[in-house]
């Protein structure tokens, strides 16, 4: 677990605009869902608009991990507390390949879209991949859970608020949602880990 906290230390990071696409609505498998009016979405949401995007790409394209990234966003103990962000990454590749493709979504909208393939690359085998079907629990639920289990609390100067990370743990293979804060003083992060197919707490080992 330290390793993954690592990760989403490196990964919110700020992105650059180079195209939209708006997103009032969208048609999904589980359904229709709006942007709600802050413009913030659900990992699973953010998911679901960036899917049709990377399968654009190419269309063997598989999900390999989403996290939001803290940019835009005031110094508010509110950021997050939906279990919503306004900014996300979405990483994509292909099986058995190198290639590699992100997605930014920032307001509810398709900001950036860039293949990020390099050469030379180990591939990615299937195993580093994320089936949909395997996300049963979405982030404001599993926020909700992870603040029951206590001591995380919400970032101020950057990884503000509360933040959310979909992975692939390669030592257990099971798909991982991890909800990640402060302590109370603010000196260190803390995480709570939950397998985003059956909601069960996964104990960080920190």
């Amino acid at each position: 677990m330290k390793k993954i906290v690592c990760v989403v230390l490196l990964l919110i990071i700020s992105i650059g605009a180079v195209e939209k696409v708006s997103v009032g609505s969208i048609e999904s498998a589980e359904g229709t869902f709006k942007v709600d009016e802050q413009q913030e979405l659900s990992i699973k949401q953010a998911i679901e608009l960036a899917y049709p995007a990377a399968l654009e790409w190419d269309e063997n394209a598989q999900l390999l991990d989403a996290i939001n990234i803290d940019l835009d966003d005031k110094a508010e103990k509110s950021i997050g507390s939906n279990g919503k962000r306004k900014y996300w990454n979405i990483m994509f590749g292909v099986p058995d390949t190198h290639k590699n493709f992100l997605v930014t979504i920032y307001k509810g909208e398709i900001e950036e879209k860039k293949d990020l393939t390099v050469d030379g690359n180990s591939p990615y085998p299937k195993k580093d991949f994320i089936a949909l079907e395997d996300i049963k629990y979405d982030s404001p639920e599993l926020l909700k859970k992870a603040l029951k289990i206590g001591n995380i609390n919400p970032g101020k100067d950057w990884a503000k608020g509360y933040n959310f990370m979909l992975i692939k743990n390669p030592e257990t293979n099971i798909t991982m949602m991890l909800v990640v804060g402060w302590n109370s003083d603010g000196t260190e992060m803390k995480a709570a880990g939950f397998n985003a197919s059956t909601g069960e707490y996964i104990k960080p080992d920190l």
